[in-house]
């Protein structure tokens, strides 16, 4: 039945999908767009929307319902489907104008890095139903192909921007060490995520044992031990000058910044449950080493966002509008999933 269910969903697809009338064998060799003359194939922009639609659907058609991509997304009557569609026709375009640049940075694949995109590739025809690949017009030549231009296109961003060095001040990646200790008063997560909450009386008495690790932490010195003793986990972590791109609690890295080595805050609320931190030493060598990386990688990202707006900008793309409308996103691949 299943197989039934398939065959006729493929027919149903193809038909809106690709449009009636065309001659078959020519379909896939159409040209759907170009960039800088570089021809861009039916078959191309089809594989890339279908496995991007997939993607999109196991993320989003239980909360949308299999009318997701009819469903408009601005005041301007834009469907799911046509965000789909640019935001793909970007990705192909991204991949195709860093992959030009390649020989301008000086780079190529060696051999053993093509072996390994092949590797890939199989991997990725075992990895989807056979039904999907098909409908997406996916082999493994195909998916190889694909594989091997984007990680050059991959390797040429990565040179663009790697002798980029962001302007940084040493204040910008200082960090100083702490200790924290959070005592939730939410409730407890199962193996699949849902939550249990605290009853009442459960979130009093983890509200004193915030406070009395905080009491045996200053009578001891040390937040870590004191969190230990009470079978809690005390998190070994560092803080910067500001709360700028740091991913840990606000309230209590403000409350750490106030603190002089070696004192530890009283409890702080927040809305995940009781913080205590000590303030463990006024320079973290390793942590703002590891700050410095992490801040220079951010900004060569953003320079290589910059770049790529640039390269789009003067790009010449040229659009067969009737062939891309071939690939048309109206009936959700939930039977090819």
């Amino acid at each position: 039945m299943r197989r039934k269910i398939i065959a006729l969903l493929m027919a149903a697809l193809f038909l809106t999908g690709c449009g009636a009338g065309r001659e078959q064998e020519t379909d896939a060799d159409q040209i759907a767009f170009t960039v800088n003359g570089e021809d861009i194939s039916l078959r191309e922009w089809n594989f890339y929307v279908r496995m991007n639609q997939m993607q999109w659907e196991r993320e989003d058609l239980d909360t949308y319902g299999d009318d997701m991509w009819s469903m408009e997304v601005d005041d301007d009557g834009t469907t799911l489907a046509d965000s789909l569609k640019e935001e793909v026709m970007n990705l192909i375009c991204r991949t195709h104008l860093s992959a030009q640049k390649a020989e301008e940075y000086g780079v190529s694949l060696s051999g053993e890095q093509l072996e390994e995109v092949r590797q890939r590739a199989e991997d990725f025809m075992g990895a989807y139903n056979e039904a999907l690949l098909e409908y997406a017009g996916a082999d493994e030549e195909f998916v190889y192909d694909q594989l091997a231009l984007t990680e050059l296109s991959i390797q040429a961003e990565e040179a663009a921007v790697a002798d980029y060095e962001p302007e940084l001040s040493e204040e910008d990646y200082h960090r100083e060490g702490i200790c924290y200790v959070l005592v939730s008063t939410t409730g407890l997560r199962d193996a699949e995520g849902n939550l249990t909450p605290f009853t009442e009386e459960e979130v009093q008495e983890r509200t004193e044992l915030a406070f009395e690790i905080c009491e045996t932490a200053r009578e001891i010195g040390d937040l870590k031990s004191a969190a230990e003793e009470k079978g809690m986990t005390p998190v070994v972590s560092s803080m910067g000058m500001t709360n700028e791109n740091d991913g840990q609690e606000p309230l209590m890295l403000d409350a750490a910044r106030m603190l002089g080595v070696g004192e530890i805050s009283d409890p702080i609320e927040t809305e995940e449950g009781w913080f205590v931190v000590q303030h463990t030493n006024d320079f973290d060598e390793d942590a703002s080493d590891y700050w410095k990386d992490y801040l220079t990688d951010l900004g060569r990202q953003e320079r290589l966002s910059q770049i790529l707006d640039e390269w789009m900008e003067q790009a010449e793309i040229t659009v067969d509008q009737d062939v891309m409308d071939q690939v048309n996103v109206k009936i959700v691949l939930k039977e090819l999933l």
